[in-house]
C-alpha cells in the first residue's frame, strides 16, 4: 500500500515505497495505491478472471494488470461502474482483461476512498465460480428479505389491536434490518439501477444506524419495568445517541473526516452492543420473562456484529466468513424478536383486560347502591336527558322513619329491599326502563312510556302492587305504602323533569299519602287517586 496527493504520484511509487506492515491500510492520502503480485500457482488457464473489492465510496479508480509479457492494461473505473456491476454482498466485478501471458501483478489507485475496506477487501476470482456465488448468495438474501416482511405485517397486525410501544419499535427495527439487507447485498440494484454509488454506502450505514436504534428502544420498552436499573438504561440510549450523532457527522463528508467518520461510527457501535448485552443480562437476572427471549435473540447478533466491527476495523482476522454468521444471526434475531413482541403482547393484553374489567366492576359498583343493588344517585345525575318518549316516576316510602324507629334500621332495610324487588318485577316488561334508588327512602324510574294516560296507568299499577304486597305476612316486613309523583320527559333534562315530578310527589303525600300524582304538559299536578 501506499499513498500520494496526485494519481500520477501514486502511480509512480516505487517497489521500496510501499508498505506491507499490517498497518498498510491507514494510509489517508488523496488517492490510495494498492499493489498485489499474482503468485504463479494462481494461474488458471482455462477460466478467465474478475477482480473485485467493496467500493464503498469514491471519487475515482484506476486500475492496471501487469503480464509475464510486460503488457499493461489500464481499466478506468468510475463510481456508477461499480454500481451497474455489482456483486453480491457490498462488491463489484471489474472482468480482467485478456492477454496472451500470464497476470503477474495488479494495482489500483483510487481517489478519496471513504473505508479501508476497498483496498482491503480486493480479490481476484474466476469468472464461473464468481457467478455461481454471486447467484446462490442472492437467493439467500433474497429469502432472508422475505423473512424480513412477515414479522413487519405481524407487527401491523398487532398495532390494530393494541399500540404498545415495543411493537413500534419491532417494526422500526424490521425496516432497517430489511433495508440494511437490501442495501448491503446489493439487491437494491435490482429495483433501483441508477442509484448513485454514494447513495448506496449511506444506506449500508444509515440502515444499520436505524437497525441499532430502533432494537435499543425496542429492548428498553419491551423489558419489563424495574428489571433495569435507570442509571444503566441512560448510559445505553447516551451511548446510542452518540452513534448516531457520529453517523449524522458523516453526511457532512468533510475531507478530515473522510475515513475517520465511518471508523468512528464503527467503533461508536461496540460500546453499545456491549452494553446491551449488559442490560439484557441484568434483566434475565432480575426474572425478566422477556429478557429470555431477548438474549436469544441478541446474543448472537450482538456477537456476530462486534465480530464483523473488528474484522472491518482490521483488528481481528476470523479463519471463517463473517458475513455468514452476521446473516445467521439476523434469522435469529427475527425469530427471537418477533417471540418476544408475541409474548410480551400477550402478557399485557392479559394484564389490560384484568385492568378493564376491574375498571368496569368498579365503576358499577360507584354507580350502583349497596343495598338494593338498583342505579344510585350519581348514576341518575348521568343523564343527559329524559326522552319525549319517556317517562319520570319519583317514589317515596310513607312513613319511613316510623319503620326505622319503631322495629329497627335492620327492618327498614328490608323494605327497602322489598321494596326494590317489587319495582324490577313490575317493570320487567319494559326493557329501557332503569331504576334508581336516590338515597334513604326515595325512588326514581326512567322508562319508556308514550303518554300521560299510559303514565297514570302504570303509576297506579305500581303504587297497587305495592300497599298489596309489602305487610306483615311477607317475611316479617311491616306494611308500608307509597307516593308517587310523575311527569313525561319531553326532551328535558332530568333536573328540569324531577323539579316537576317531585312537585306531583309532595302534592300526593300532602293529599293524604298512598297515592300517586302527574304533572301534565301545561304544568298542571293532578292527584289520580
Amino acid at each position: 500500500m501506499g499513498g500520494a496527493e496526485t494519481l500520477e504520484e501514486a502511480l509512480d511509487l516505487t517497489q521500496a515505497e510501499l508498505d506491507c506492515s499490517p498497518d498498510r491500510f491507514l494510509k489517508r492520502q488523496t488517492f490510495l495505491r494498492s499493489h498485489a503480485e499474482v503468485p504463479e500457482a494462481y494461474a488458471v488457464e482455462q477460466q478467465e478472471l474478475v477482480w473485485q473489492t467493496d467500493p464503498a465510496k469514491f471519487d475515482h479508480m484506476l486500475l492496471r494488470f501487469a503480464y509475464a509479457n510486460g503488457e499493461q492494461r489500464v481499466v478506468d473505473v468510475d463510481p456508477q461502474m461499480a454500481a451497474r456491476d455489482w456483486f453480491v454482498r457490498t462488491r463489484f466485478s471489474v472482468a480482467v482483461p485478456e492477454a496472451d501471458a500470464r497476470l503477474l501483478a495488479v494495482d489500483m489507485v483510487v481517489e478519496k476512498p471513504r473505508t479501508y475496506a476497498i483496498a482491503r477487501e480486493a480479490r481476484l476470482v474466476g469468472e464461473a465460480e464468481a457467478a455461481g456465488e454471486h447467484y446462490y448468495r442472492s437467493l439467500i438474501y433474497a429469502l432472508l428479505c422475505g423473512l424480513l416482511i412477515v414479522p413487519i405485517v405481524y407487527d401491523l397486525f398487532f398495532m390494530r389491536l393494541l399500540r404498545f410501544r415495543f411493537v413500534t419499535w419491532h417494526a422500526v427495527m424490521t425496516l432497517g434490518m430489511l433495508g440494511f439487507v437490501l442495501s448491503n447485498s446489493g439487491l437494491i440494484f435490482l429495483f433501483f439501477p441508477d442509484i448513485p454509488l454514494g447513495v448506496r454506502w449511506q444506506l449500508n450505514t444509515v440502515t444499520l444506524a436505524v437497525l441499532a436504534g430502533a432494537a435499543i428502544f425496542f429492548v428498553l420498552s419491551l423489558l419489563e419495568k424495574g428489571k433495569v436499573p435507570k442509571k444503566l438504561s441512560n448510559v445505553l440510549i447516551g451511548f446510542t445517541a452518540l452513534m448516531l450523532v457520529i453517523k449524522a457527522l458523516s453526511f457532512l463528508d468533510l475531507e478530515e473526516l473522510r475515513i475517520l467518520s465511518h471508523i468512528a461510527f464503527l467503533y461508536a457501535m461496540l460500546p453499545m452492543s456491549i452494553t446491551l448485552l449488559v442490560v439484557i443480562a441484568t434483566a434475565l437476572l432480575n426474572e425478566s420473562r422477556g429478557a429470555i427471549y431477548l438474549l436469544f435473540a441478541f446474543g448472537g447478533f450482538v456477537i456476530a456484529g462486534i465480530l464483523a466491527l473488528l474484522t472491518n476495523l482490521n483488528l481481528y482476522h476470523p479463519p471463517f466468513h463473517v458475513d455468514e454468521l452476521v446473516f445467521a444471526a439476523l434469522v435469529l434475531l427475527v425469530l427471537g424478536s418477533s417471540a418476544a413482541v408475541g409474548d410480551r403482547f400477550m402478557v399485557l393484553r392479559v394484564e389490560r383486560d384484568r385492568a378493564r374489567i376491574r375498571a368496569i366492576k368498579l365503576g358499577r359498583i360507584a354507580l350502583t347502591d349497596s343495598l338494593t343493588g338498583l342505579a344510585n344517585r350519581r348514576a341518575f345525575d348521568a343523564i343527559e336527558e329524559i326522552g319525549e318518549e319517556q317517562a319520570l316516576l319519583v317514589a317515596d316510602i310513607d312513613h319511613f322513619k316510623a319503620i326505622n324507629d319503631e322495629k329497627g334500621h335492620t327492618t327498614g332495610d328490608a323494605v327497602l329491599c322489598h321494596m326494590a324487588s317489587i319495582m324490577r318485577e313490575e317493570f320487567a316488561g319494559n326493557p329501557a326502563s332503569t331504576i334508581y334508588r336516590l338515597g334513604g327512602e326515595e325512588f326514581a324510574i326512567v322508562f319508556s312510556c308514550t303518554d300521560e294516560a299510559v303514565l297514570r296507568q302504570i303509576a297506579e299499577d305500581l303504587r297497587r302492587n305495592v300497599d298489596g304486597n309489602i305487610g306483615e305476612e311477607v317475611m316479617g316486613i311491616p306494611h308500608a305504602t307509597i307516593s308517587i309523583g310523575c311527569a313525561m320527559g319531553g326532551g328535558r333534562t332530568p333536573h328540569e323533569v324531577f323539579e316537576k315530578a317531585d312537585e306531583a310527589l309532595y302534592k300526593a303525600k300532602r293529599a293524604g299519602r298512598n297515592r300517586s300524582a302527574i304533572a301534565d304538559s301545561g304544568g298542571r299536578i293532578e292527584v289520580i287517586s
